[in-house]
């Protein structure tokens, strides 16, 4: 009976495509649910096809044991739920691809335009073994993935304007529209808040793109040769990584805000992003940093004991922006910050933030703007404990300094060093006798360049 065991792993391919393919707020929040519950749904899905006869246990706070799944009623148990994954054991292969096929037909009414990765290996008793087996397959399966969609339309049929499929669907709330089966999806799972001010936000807002560090190095030490001790570690890396990471940063948030001025677009694993007012995004940066760090994430066997033990380190990238930007293009821009932090973090490892302030039109990548822009200028990206106390540490002689006098150290340093300095000579002497001056270090420079763009934003008002 164990040789026909079947480890399974469902992950869902181009997920970012399929929550940003269009910019509005609501479908891409709506996008975001329907990925997070997706895999929750699967033992009542299986329960509901009549063709199928399959009993799938989805319990994980019962400890997993191979004798109870042995002599259990269930034909499959999930191992696992984490990371966008969902990994099963199955009795057999026969059990794996019934239940692939109510699964498969479930998705396709209705979950639009999301499509399925499963794979699976057979069981060999070694769990460390049979994952690297498996992680094979399902990148192998994702190499051979279509790299471009399939038209789904005919020349008589009606188009969505936004994802070019077929309409199947018109709405008057909030407003006229024709939508596509996704997006029509999308909207039907989006869970308004009556707290948040977002959906009529006018003038400057932000996306805050978080995501954390060396993720896949801490999951190493979930490996284990025995299926028990194997799935308590993984199960309790990914209770804590959603604690730490997501849960208790986002409550810190609400506490601090009030619940208002943002809203969580998405929340899963290591990962977050966060539209919101700009004027809190670099407070609600510092609230999530000072969360995560007040906790080291802990990983602990089937007995309870801790086998691995440290600090959570992540990046943030944010990006100010006119609240009539498509929100899709403007995320791009915030992940790739994040990335460029990332990049610095690898390093030297810590929470770091990179942030940009799209003043207006985007019209390429972060990478090509901020070198044709602000490379020979500015600082970022920042280790985050170095930039929070930097900034308040200037904050208020910029503050003595006045904001025109702000504006003309950011153009000067925009312009050279030698032009930063002569304009540090002119606001020093306007400074009062006992009020901290400028330095005129290239190293203050460029960060007195990023304070002078975000200023308004961030360092004209105390606290």
């Amino acid at each position: 009976m164990d040789e026909k065991k079947i480890l399974a792993l469902y992950d869902f391919a181009s997920k970012q495509n399929f929550i940003y393919r269009t910019s509005k707020i609501r479908e891409i929040s709506g996008a975001s649910a329907m990925l997070a519950e997706a895999f929750k749904k699967f033992p009542a899905v299986l329960e509901a096809d009549a063709d199928c006869n399959v009993v799938m246990k989805y319990d994980l706070s019962d400890t997993f044991t191979l004798d109870k799944f042995n002599n259990g009623a269930a034909d499959a148990e999930v191992l696992y739920d984490g990371g966008g994954s969902l990994m099963v054991l199955y009795k057999s292969r026969e059990k794996y691809v019934e239940a692939n096929r109510a699964v498969s037909k479930n998705l396709l009414l209705n979950y639009p335009t999301l499509s399925l990765i499963a794979c699976g290996v057979e069981y060999t008793g070694d769990f460390k073994a049979d994952r690297e087996r498996l992680y094979a397959e399902n990148a192998r399966r994702k190499n051979c993935y279509p790299a471009s969609d399939i038209p789904a339309v005919t020349p008589v049929t009606q188009v969505d304007p936004s994802t070019f499929m077929p309409v199947v669907k018109k709405v008057t709330v909030p407003y006229e529209q024709s939508l596509s089966a996704d997006r029509a999806a999308k909207q039907k799972c989006f869970i308004p808040s009556e707290n948040d001010k977002l959906e009529s936000l006018e003038g400057l807002t932000a996306v805050i793109y978080i995501d954390g560090n060396s993720m896949g190095q801490k999951l190493k030490k979930c490996e284990s040769e025995f299926y028990e001790d194997g799935v308590a570690r993984l199960r309790s890396f990914s209770k804590n990584v959603h604690e730490l990471f997501v849960t208790a940063p986002l409550d810190a948030i609400s506490k601090a805000t009030g619940d208002t001025g943002y809203r969580q677009v998405i929340g899963g694993g290591d990962e977050i992003t966060i539209i919101c007012q700009a004027e809190k995004a670099w407070d609600l940066v510092c609230k999530y940093f000072e969360t995560l760090g007040s906790k080291d994430l802990e990983i602990t066997d089937m007995e309870g004991k801790v086998v691995s033990q440290g600090p959570c380190y992540s990046c943030a990238g944010i990006a100010v922006f006119h609240s009539k930007t498509p929100f899709n293009i403007v995320y791009e821009i915030a992940e790739a910050a994040c990335e460029s932090a990332k990049e610095k973090s690898r390093t030297d490892n810590g929470n770091y933030v990179d942030f940009y302030y799209c003043h207006a039109g985007i019209t390429d990548d972060f990478k090509s703007l901020r070198k044709a822009q602000q490379v020979h200028a500015t600082a970022r990206p920042y280790k985050f404990e170095e930039a929070k106390a930097t900034f308040e540490r200037l904050a208020p002689v910029l503050r003595k300094a006045e904001r025109s006098n702000v504006k003309a150290l950011g153009s000067a340093a925009q312009e050279s060093y030698e032009r930063y300095m002569f304009e540090v000579k002119r606001v020093n002497a306007y400074l009062p006798a006992d009020s901290e001056k400028f330095s005129g270090t290239e190293e203050e420079m460029r960060t007195i360049y990023d304070m002078s763009e975000f200023y308004d934003l961030w360092f004209a008002k105390e606290g």
